[in-house]
């Protein structure tokens, strides 16, 4: 692949033993070993039963997943993670330059599931199609846990019937999610994008983030926007999307403050404060670097999406956790 970026292993795992898996499509699989796997540069198609990945360790764990490409993976696992599922409790884990496509889950998490204690990142990853309908499984991925931390990502077009753009829940840490675009995601019952949390402490930052163009329907008091901690979203923009209310702040005491962006509507819900703050109305783009999923099957590229703020332009144990989070209100 042109652009994948050779040999990043030791850029966040030093020299640490590991497993390589490359120019392979076969499925991966391990409850047991303990192993440490850099997966890169493969293509994994039409994976069954467990996805593509599935590795789930309680000890100490590393994996690096980079320049790979998830096409058509189906999990009928009750874990969830329609193509990779990484529960490694005390390790890492780092996701950069993934395409994930068309992949299904049977009940949760349509293309990833991805827990961890430490290091839990997500980098220029694109989602896209993943989901059977917008009735069918819940969440179209979820990074759980650690420092967790989310840039340049692209979800488009996924379906499922709550939380079809993100889910996030943090424990004890601050996080992040820039750089990224949420766009054209279908759900019927909840919200589309989630960022929890599972103590007061914790924080959110959002920032230079698209949210154009999704549907949550509005005949149950769905929303777009939602979170359970101090969270603050910060030069991004909200457009043409769908739903009964824009945010919710689950939680009395939370407050979620928009600065420095462009919201089309300003409907909040929920018991908490939502606070506007320097709303942008000028035709400043926000230009952010992707990876293009129409070239996924022939190879990752980097392309630079820009999205205008004006309308005419912008037409064109764990898993019980993560379920009450996304019980179809997120919380």
């Amino acid at each position: 692949m042109k652009n994948a970026k050779k040999y990043s292993w030791s850029e966040y795992f030093g020299d640490l033993d590991k497993v390589d898996q490359t120019h392979n499509g076969t499925a991966l699989y391990d409850n047991e070993s303990c192993n440490n796997y850099y997966v890169f540069e493969c293509t994994f198609e039409d994976c069954t039963e467990n996805g593509a990945i599935y590795i789930k360790e309680f000890d100490i764990t590393y994996t690096l997943l980079e320049d790979s490409i998830f096409n058509r993976c189906k999990s009928t696992s009750e874990d969830g993670g329609g193509s990779v599922y990484l529960s490694i409790s005390s390790g890492s884990s780092v996701q950069q330059r993934n395409c994930y496509i068309k992949s299904i889950a049977a009940d949760y998490f349509m293309a990833f599931f991805q827990y961890c204690f430490n290091k839990n990142y997500i980098f220029e990853i694109s989602v896209s199609n993943c989901g059977e309908n917008e009735s069918v499984g819940e969440g179209t991925f979820l990074i759980y846990y650690g420092d967790i931390r989310i840039k340049n990502n692209n979800s488009t077009y996924n379906k499922c019937s709550c939380v079809s753009s993100i889910t996030s829940f943090l424990v004890r840490r601050s996080g992040y999610c820039n750089f990224s675009t949420f766009r054209e995601n279908n759900s019927t019952v909840g919200g589309s994008l989630g960022f929890a949390s599972g103590y007061d402490s914790d924080i959110y930052t959002v920032s230079y983030c698209n949210v154009i163009g999704n549907n949550c329907g509005t005949d149950s008091e769905q929303y777009i926007f939602g979170c359970s901690c101090n969270t603050t979203v910060e030069q991004c923009v909200f457009l043409n999307n769908t739903a009964v209310y824009m945010f919710y702040i689950e939680s009395e005491g939370f407050t979620l403050t928009i600065t420095d962006s462009f919201v089309e509507s300003k409907s909040t819900t929920g018991p908490g404060i939502v606070k506007f703050e320097r709303d942008r109305i000028d035709p400043e783009t926000i230009s952010i670097s992707h990876l293009d999923i129409a070239n996924c099957l022939i190879g990752l590229k980097v392309t630079i999406s820009k999205v205008s703020y004006f309308f005419a332009i912008a037409v064109n144990s764990i898993l019980l956790l993560v379920k009450k989070m996304i019980n179809c209100i997120i919380f």
